[in-house]
């Protein structure tokens, strides 16, 4: 459910109000379906650091080396 209104530019506000406002309002009570959700990342994920910038720098360059390359291989 959103708990906040977006009315278009140029909307007449009291018209918004009385078409999108007044309708009937959704309650856990009224909702067919039970359940929970469940946050894999919460409770599977394991931080790794990140690459030391010098190998992230290497691996750039070695990969911009390969596309020069191919880019070469398809001017010939």
């Amino acid at each position: 459910m959103k708990d906040d209104e977006y009315i278009p530019f140029g909307e007449d506000i009291e018209a918004f109000l009385d078409r999108e406002i007044a309708k009937p309002i959704t309650r856990w009570q009224d909702s067919p379906q039970l359940g929970y959700e469940i946050l894999p990342n919460k409770y599977f994920y394991r931080y790794q650091p990140p690459k030391p910038a010098n190998e992230l720098l290497a691996e750039f360059w070695r990969l911009e080396k390969e596309a020069e390359t191919l880019l070469e291989g398809l001017a010939q």
